[in-house]
């Protein structure tokens, strides 16, 4: 057993160019986590310019802003944060996050039911006349059809690129307990659309 023992030694320095088994672990400590964050950043730029090849935007934030948004939001950070940590206003930010498909419970937070709202916004594409019939303000009435647009735009494409900013982010799913919220309410909303008429 000795005489082969040393044959597997010899052969073993012979193909690895050393005697050592092992790596020392104390060089590029923390590198790995480094090379991910950058990693997460590149795919999320390629997340928005794929959104922005399906559903071109309107707010002029570069893609680095996007990313900053996108991520803040999936840590938590309110618009108001957002806005301060970006340099923009709060509507802006507001506007580019419905752009990136990412929806707050407060975006829905309508005086009325938020279904017989979006009812409204269908059947008139006038803010005006909206607001009178709901005894709205026009300007809601605008955010709100911001807002129905976008989430729309979400569930015509089955919540694609949301599902790919949580493939992306580590525990993104954590950090958004509204996706199925939002999801199942999409269904809602296109089953209610739906007019049965069954006969048997």
């Amino acid at each position: 057993m000795d005489e082969k023992t040393d044959e597997l030694r010899e052969l073993f320095e012979e193909v690895a160019g050393t005697d050592t088994v092992t790596e020392s672990q104390e060089d590029g400590r923390g590198t790995l986590s480094e090379i991910d964050e950058e990693r997460v950043d590149r795919r999320l730029r390629e997340i928005v310019e794929q959104l922005r090849g399906a559903f071109p935007f309107e707010t002029t934030l570069a893609d680095d802003a996007r990313v900053r948004l996108i991520r803040g939001f999936y840590r938590g950070e309110s618009d108001d944060d957002l806005a301060a940590a970006l340099d923009v206003d709060t509507e802006t930010v507001i506007v580019a996050r419905l752009e990136l498909h990412l929806f707050r419970e407060s975006d829905t937070d309508t005086p009325i039911p938020w279904d017989e709202c979006r009812r409204y916004l269908r059947e008139s594409e006038d803010d005006e006349e909206v607001a009178a019939a709901l005894d709205l303000d026009p300007e809601a009435v605008g955010r709100y059809r911001a807002v129905a647009d976008a989430r729309d735009e979400a569930r015509n494409v089955s919540h694609r690129f949301r599902s790919a900013y949580r493939d992306a982010i580590p525990d993104a799913d954590l950090a958004e307990p509204l996706l199925d919220d939002v999801t199942e309410d999409g269904l809602d909303e296109a089953a209610a659309d739906i007019e049965t008429d069954v006969s048997f």
